[in-house]
């Protein structure tokens, strides 16, 4: 297989320094690159790398990147996991990747997981440059996803989000919430979301476990499906049917409105992708995908 380096990468939105590692596949000229990005409360180097060095193996450059208020990227405050703000990231990351001088700007792939599905979807939709997207157990809409939330859950839940945006209206500190627990209000509460989480965390690591709790109100109004229909790129849509946080009838909706889209459907829960046979699986499925259509 063909070897790799990684190179450390920074770009600037809205004033912070976004950090990234460059994978570069050796004795390739040009190679088409993948902008990778991780899903709600994610950082780079949960279980990622694995993915873009799978990918770069093949071929394919990536440009993996930690969003403001992750990792070790700038921004405040820290955690703050907002849709839009997400989307500026993105944005942000494709321009850089587009800018280096290793890499063909033009062959440029999107790649995201879970809630940055989403934003690859909402990307390709908004930029006409985007050869293919590979969206995994993508968020595709926060309404339809809302009502899945645990009702015994709700009424805590509500009150710290409430307690939130009075906050930030302040000018006060955020008001937090666990992104998982083994019980209480969370964000994502389904049955299989701590163990699945903190799966993909590597050993030991200090990470950040809370977010500021308003995002369970934005989330809602987040829905990729509306911008469905204008992606022009392929899309690769990997997907299961018994995920516990993708209702599996709004995925599908989505697919449908995607001129090209292929559908994949794979077994078991939302976090199966990321490890085991899980991820032998999806990360050869996907990476096919990217080389059939950037030409690698």
């Amino acid at each position: 297989m063909t070897a790799f380096q990684i190179k450390p990468v920074g770009f600037a939105v809205a004033g912070d320094t976004l950090c990234a590692d460059l994978y570069l596949p050796t004795g390739v000229q040009s190679p088409p690159v993948v902008v990778m990005a991780h899903g709600f409360g994610g950082e780079r180097r949960f279980r990622l790398p694995a993915f873009a060095e799978y990918f770069a193996n093949s071929g394919l450059a990536v440009l993996l990147f930690d969003y403001r208020g992750f990792g070790d990227s700038q921004g405040q405050p820290r955690g703050f996991v907002d849709p839009e703000r997400h989307l500026e990231d993105y944005a942000g990351a494709v321009a850089c990747a587009r800018s280096l001088p290793e890499v063909d700007g033009k062959r440029l792939a999107l790649w995201g997981t879970s809630f940055s599905g989403g934003h690859s979807l909402v990307t390709a939709a908004r930029d006409a440059g985007i050869k293919a997207v590979v969206a995994q157990v993508p968020h595709v809409d926060g309404l339809v996803s809302a009502m899945g939330y645990p009702p015994r859950l709700l009424p805590k839940a509500s009150w710290l989000a409430a307690r939130d945006v009075l906050a930030a209206v302040r000018g006060e500190e955020p008001v937090r919430m666990p992104i998982v627990a083994r019980a209480g209000a969370c964000c994502l509460a389904g049955p299989d979301c701590y163990d699945g989480y903190l799966g993909m965390i590597p050993a030991g690591s200090d990470w950040q476990r809370d977010v500021p709790a308003r995002i369970l109100f934005t989330i809602m109004t987040y829905r990729p499906v509306t911008e469905a229909a204008r992606i022009k790129a392929p899309v690769l849509m990997v997907a299961s049917p018994t995920d516990s946080l993708i209702p599996f009838s709004a995925t599908q909706k989505t697919a449908a409105k995607i001129p090209d889209c292929r559908l994949e459907l794979i077994k078991g829960g939302h976090f199966d992708p990321y490890v085991g046979a899980g991820f032998e699986h999806v990360v050869k499925l996907e990476c096919d995908f990217l080389k059939e259509k950037l030409g690698a």
